[in-house]
């Protein structure tokens, strides 16, 4: 199976125009919005089920929120942002700011590659819990190093909440072909065969992230048409 292609680097930049997300990606969210429908509210349920505990969430990647809803934002007195992408606060304010501002919860944004800062804000404090939105599956397209600091996550994250939902595998896929689009949970990790039995051949890409979660963690499974030819499989779980 194809791996995401890579850039030649070490280090993500910031930016409005970036590999995974930017101005392209929030033009794409609101044209695509009626598509992402299905999957929105799948990933509003798995969010809705994890009961973290804490007053502060360290969020990875949240964009513009476009997958994130309301009420799981209320639930804590602090967001910390981390988002390389810097036209994210302008859309994520004019989806959830204004609801979050009357609700008295703190935003900071950090524009910052998580891989560098992330190990600074969880030494500072030890009652944050960590959310991951649809970021790990990306990192190949921005680090050649990604799969070192995949495999780093278990040991940084260890005591701590943590959930993630990120890419599995992408392909172009015809609306045409008969296939089992439903969400599903497994301790499986998702692979060819599994593939195979959803009833999808052809080639995907991997994007990585089959170790993310540990062994026996239960994994959803969220179909996602990114597009009307595109298909996502995205993994979601938490670590408590």
């Amino acid at each position: 199976m194809d791996q995401p292609a890579r850039r030649s680097s070490t280090k993500a930049k910031r930016g409005a125009l970036r590999p995974s997300g930017g101005l392209r990606w929030h033009l794409r969210a609101l044209w695509h919005r009626r598509t992402h429908d299905p999957f929105r509210r799948g990933i509003g349920r798995f969010l809705a089920g994890w009961d973290h505990g804490c007053n502060e969430l360290v969020v990875i990647g949240p964009s513009a929120g476009w997958f994130i809803p309301g009420p799981f934002l209320h639930r804590v007195s602090r967001l910390v942002l981390i988002e390389l992408d810097t036209s994210a606060p302008f859309f994520f304010h004019w989806r959830h700011g204004r609801a979050l501002r009357l609700a008295g919860i703190a935003i900071d944004w950090v524009h910052e590659d998580f891989v560098d800062c992330l190990p600074r804000f969880l030494a500072a404090s030890g009652s944050q819990a960590v959310l991951f939105c649809n970021v790990l599956g990306q990192l190949g397209l921005e680090r050649e190093d990604y799969e070192a600091r995949l495999a780093e996550l278990p040991a940084l994250l260890a005591g701590r909440r943590w959930a993630s939902f990120h890419d599995r595998f992408s392909a172009r896929v015809s609306p045409k072909i008969p296939a089992d689009e439903r969400a599903f949970s497994s301790v499986d990790p998702m692979d060819g065969p599994m593939l195979q039995r959803l009833g999808y051949g052809g080639e995907w890409c991997d994007h990585g992230t089959g170790e993310i979660l540990p062994p026996g963690r239960i994994r959803h499974y969220l179909p996602w048409r990114i597009e009307p030819g595109r298909l996502q499989w995205i993994e979601a779980g938490e670590v408590r």
